[in-house]
């Protein structure tokens, strides 16, 4: 990375509205941590100002920038390259300056991937021991649901987990019920896992390790999500903001698999800890990043 433009790396966080956001804040304590010499701030940006904003930010030398809605799709046209994961889904929330260019990636995949391999890992080792299917259970999928975008930034992150990657392309909201057959040859749609339905997942055999859903399904399809076939350590990841009563129902919907659900801020941290590697080349500690959004978010 060239860092002969300024005196010490500088990352813009642009957004709007950006009250609240805890990055800058996070960003920091990390840095500190770390012991690289990064400064971190934020600016909120009128909408039809972004592109001046973002020219000023590569005018001015600064290192990297962090990019908040409604300015991740709207930034693609003023990067000069960026990731497959970017590509994939459409817009980058990270960019950086890469010699005399500028890269733009999008973390969601690799913070997903980081977010749930330990907890895949430690449902494993919890299992191990007892009487179960143990070959099942170590292959069961990650099932993601609603979501094809999120399935492929997953894939592209974790090579290693890609075949486990299931996808459901089916709507979960509250809204009639539809399904999408994701279109791919029949050898991709093998390896890749994709299913037209739930109906068609469950009837596949396979086994629910993880499950990751683009929001909160509504009650028919949280009863179809129940009548799967579960692992005997499973776990589940809303992407999505819900209210406490849509998780709650969630939660009831699936209280008898014993089902772990993964706590928004654990997805949180895992990104922001990809964040900052994207642009200083070193990954701080999970639990720092985690205790600063903690923190943050009680004031």
């Amino acid at each position: 990375m060239n860092l002969t433009r300024v005196l010490q790396p500088y990352v813009c966080c642009l957004g709007n509205p950006v009250a609240g956001n805890p990055t800058q804040f996070v960003m920091y304590r990390a840095a500190r941590d770390c012991g690289v010499d990064w400064r971190f701030f934020t600016s909120q940006v009128e909408v039809d100002q972004f592109e001046i904003a973002f020219r000023g930010v590569q005018a001015l030398g600064l290192s990297g920038v962090a990019l908040f809605e409604p300015f991740q799709s709207k930034a693609m046209s003023l990067l000069d390259s960026v990731t497959e994961s970017a590509m994939c889904l459409g817009c980058a929330n990270v960019a950086r300056l890469d010699g005399s260019s500028w890269l733009g990636d999008n973390t969601l995949g690799t913070g997903i991937i980081n977010c749930i391999e330990p907890l895949l890992e430690a449902s494993h080792t919890a299992i191990f021991s007892e009487s179960v299917d143990q070959e099942s259970e170590r292959h069961s999928t990650i099932l993601v649901v609603g979501n094809t975008k999120i399935a492929n930034a997953m894939r592209l992150a974790s090579p290693k987990l890609a075949k486990r990657i299931g996808l459901v392309s089916e709507e979960i909201g509250d809204q009639p019920k539809r399904f999408e057959l994701v279109e791919k040859d029949s050898n991709e749609v093998k390896d890749s896992l994709g299913f037209a339905s739930l109906d068609e997942f469950s009837q596949s055999g396979s086994r629910v390790g993880c499950l990751v859903l683009a929001s909160v399904p509504n009650a028919a399809i949280s009863r179809q999500i129940a009548s799967l076939s579960w692992s005997k350590s499973a776990n589940s990841l809303v992407l999505a903001s819900a209210t406490e009563k849509q998780l709650r129902l969630w939660r009831d919907s699936v209280k008898g698999h014993n089902v772990n659900h993964v706590d928004p801020v654990e997805l949180m941290a895992h990104q922001a800890a990809a964040d900052f590697h994207f642009w200083t080349g070193v990954y701080p500690a999970i639990d720092l990043i985690r205790d600063s959004l903690e923190e943050y978010m009680q004031w």
